[in-house]
């Protein structure tokens, strides 16, 4: 027996739930960090409220609260005097959170519950198509050829077609000529206006079987056409749900994909499969950031920015560079001012997508140092990259992330300081130049903004 739309509307919120409740916690990392984290799945939830994407605003809501009501408080620092402005702040925040998940769930069971009836009918629809004959009936015996004779004035064309027999041999598809006798087809959408956003089904009117001359003597006028009127439209999918449901949030309802669709969105797969959303960088940004090193890198110093940008549709977009204030060696470089550089990105609403820096005389390779460096930034966002530079070898351009797992907690949970290795079976870092969630793109424009 199949199951009523509210029973699958309840399941598919019940999952939505599960993958929502899904954070990236690991006891024992920096407090800060994950203050960071929480502030940045915050911003990323009012940009799908912005999309109206409630789906993927419910999903980040939901994690932010995982993390500020179950996780964070269970952290050892957590009470710390020096943290206190960073508890006020994620509690003020978790009202707000807490409101808009109240009410985003009953929409999005109400949606859930209109696109199971949707499907449960398409699938009736179908199954009643597949329940046809194998074979068509045996034919009954051709009739003596004969010829009717009918008065002219007396001449009646349903009454002369009640008695002929149908052929089941003929072809359900015709031929183009007998299509065009036979049939009366009237424009779909590309003859209709396509700015509606409406697909509109092509109409076929039912085939009329015609007498041919030897069962018919009498040939009289055809009747007249019938003039067809086409049927009023139905309202867009968007208008019908937008005056179905109410909500208390400031945004348009929109036409909210199914559940099981959200995974085609994402452009790649962690090793644990985690989603990871597609990073649009520009391909010239080699180009860029080793032109503004260039100083550094002759005087064997490393050079390190930040990669900033925005979500819109589901897709990361990098498109600012900002290089803090920074002290560097040949092989290390460390920013003094963070708050500066993050106090910058929050009042403009850019996402920290990662960081970039040079290794003027080494290879390209991420080391040691670097692991634990790019960990707080994947730590806040799974698709965070890191990319390395080496302008005197080949390859001179690298784009890595921490393998998850075990890449990411194993570096997280390392406590060692300084150049050191890291024992795994398993690889820890992964270069995904080549493949993976980032796109290189022509024609992207970047922000340089130099804070030294």
């Amino acid at each position: 027996m199949s199951k009523e739309p509210t029973e699958i509307a309840s399941m598919k919120m019940k999952r939505l739930v599960e993958e929502a409740s899904q954070v990236r916690y690991i006891p024992g990392g920096a407090l800060k960090i994950y203050f960071r984290s929480a502030n940045t799945l915050l911003r990323q939830s009012r940009l799908y409220m912005k999309e109206n994407d409630l789906v993927n605003a419910y999903k980040f809501y939901m994690r932010y609260a995982t993390l500020a009501i179950e996780k964070l408080p269970s952290h050892p620092d957590y009470k710390k005097p020096e943290h206190k402005a960073g508890r006020n702040e994620l509690l003020k925040n978790t009202k707000e959170v807490l409101n808009e998940i109240a009410a985003l769930k009953p929409i999005l069971e109400e949606h859930f519950k209109k696109i199971a009836e949707k499907e449960i009918a398409e699938d009736e629809t179908r199954h009643q198509s597949m329940q046809k004959p194998e074979c068509p009936p045996r034919p009954p015996p051709p009739l003596q050829a004969q010829q009717i004779y009918v008065p002219y004035e007396n001449w009646n064309l349903a009454e002369q077609l009640k008695d002929l027999p149908s052929n089941p041999y003929i072809s359900n598809n015709p031929t183009h000529e007998e299509k065009s006798y036979h049939s009366v087809e009237y424009p779909g959408i590309s003859t209709r206006n396509q700015s509606d956003g409406y697909t509109y089904p092509s109409v076929k009117m039912p085939t009329i079987g015609i007498p041919t001359l030897t069962d018919i003597k009498y040939s009289p006028a055809l009747p007249p056409k019938v003039k067809y009127e086409p049927p009023q439209l139905p309202p867009k999918p968007s208008e019908y749900i937008s005056t179905t449901f109410t909500s208390t949030i400031p945004y348009n309802i929109p036409n909210v994909e199914p559940i099981h669709k959200i995974e085609q969105e994402f452009a790649a797969f962690t090793e644990g499969g985690e989603g990871l959303r597609k990073v649009r960088l520009p391909s010239n940004i080699y180009e860029y950031f080793t032109r503004i090193a260039a100083k550094n890198t002759l005087k064997n110093l490393e050079t390190c920015g930040v990669l900033f940008g925005n979500l819109a549709r589901n897709v990361f977009s990098i498109t600012t560079l900002i290089i803090p204030k920074q002290t560097a060696t040949s092989d290390t470089c460390t920013m003094t001012n963070e708050e500066e550089l993050i106090d910058y990105a929050e009042e403009r609403g850019l996402i920290m997508l990662g960081w970039i820096h040079t290794h003027p005389s080494q290879t390209c390779f991420m080391s040691s140092m670097d692991l634990h460096t790019h960990s707080s930034y994947q730590v806040i966002s799974p698709e965070a990259i890191a990319i390395v530079c080496a302008p005197k070898h080949d390859p001179n351009f690298g784009i890595f992330r921490l393998t998850n797992p075990p890449g990411l907690q194993i570096v997280l949970q390392c406590t060692e300081r300084g150049f050191h290795p890291h024992n795994s079976d398993l690889p820890i870092d992964k270069n995904i130049v080549d493949q993976g969630h980032v796109v290189l793109e022509k024609n992207m424009r970047l922000n340089v903004i130099d804070l030294r």
